[in-house]
């Protein structure tokens, strides 16, 4: 599919890789998607159109806050927590259910949890206990057809698509980034990051990078925060890769057959340890004086 594309990236602030952070990206890049509700992905949700997204700020002790609250056109209130991990969840939303029915005691509340994580969802949805009965819905977002939300006009679901079933990975990243390609310049780069960082949750961020790659023929990847890292990555493995095999290669020769640990040492260190190494082998008279230190 190739559309003789222009991709524009400028600098779009620094990309983490920490769990802790990359946690927080996903996050916020989900919210960032929601600012406006989403409303092919609602009619999947709860089969209702919304009219209003909600405040999520409520009087408590706890910083905890709701993901996203919708007033629904039938002026009941949908509840949506975007998750990718499942952890502590059924206490949480017994919470904001109660911080939601308080604030709007007049409504009906549906609560919803659409997990977005790459691991099935462990826990159940419910609580029991002799005095509790709490339940509510978990929602897969793999569970939904990722054609529904491409055939959205909002370019925001487009780029959720992503995350949801997918037969043919590249066709869909192909057309997602052909519609990213039309938006203004600024525009293209803050969505390319969001596709970016949402496709770390499917493993998928090198077929991004490689087709983002293809369908450009003016920017350079390595100028783009979010892209960088990954090239690094990428180019340190192999340099890594080849300095390990030509060491390898050469101490075969000068002390013959290597045993396993050696090949295992060499293969899986650092690449400065491996030129250390290198340098060690210059001299050494047996195996064990190249690792000498």
């Amino acid at each position: 599919m190739s559309r003789g594309l222009s991709l524009p990236i400028g600098p779009l602030g620094p990309f983490f890789d920490s769990k802790e952070k990359n946690r927080s990206q996903y996050d916020t890049t989900l919210k960032d998607l929601f600012e406006k509700p989403p409303q092919r992905l609602l009619q999947i949700l709860i089969g209702r159109e919304a009219v209003e997204l909600l405040p999520v700020e409520f009087a408590s002790t706890q910083k905890r806050l709701p993901d996203l609250l919708f007033l629904l056109k039938d002026d009941s209130i949908f509840h949506l927590e975007l998750q990718s991990s499942s952890e502590g969840m059924d206490w949480r939303m017994l919470m904001y259910y109660s911080l939601i029915r308080q604030r709007y005691p007049n409504r009906v509340l549906v609560q919803k949890v659409l997990y977005v994580g790459l691991k099935e969802w462990q826990p159940g949805s419910a609580i029991e206990e002799p005095n509790l009965s709490f339940r509510y819905e978990v929602v897969d977002i793999r569970s939904i057809d990722c054609r529904e939300l491409l055939d959205s006009p909002s370019l925001e679901e487009n780029i959720l698509a992503i995350l949801c079933r997918i037969d043919n990975q590249k066709e869909v990243i192909q057309e997602i980034l052909y519609r990213i390609s039309e938006l203004p310049i600024k525009a293209r780069a803050d969505a390319l990051t969001k596709l970016f960082i949402l496709s770390r949750l499917r493993r998928l961020e090198t077929v991004v990078k490689t087709e983002a790659e293809e369908m450009s023929l003016t920017f350079n990847l390595m100028e783009n925060d979010v892209f960088r890292p990954l090239f690094m990555k990428e180019r340190k493995e192999g340099r890594q890769e080849e300095a390990a095999s030509m060491l390898l290669k050469q101490m075969r020769r000068k002390f013959g057959q290597t045993p396993d640990w050696v090949t295992e040492k060499i293969m899986s260190a650092e690449l400065e340890l491996i030129e250390t190494w290198s340098d060690n082998f210059v001299f050494a008279n047996s195996v064990n004086e190249v690792f000498a230190s």
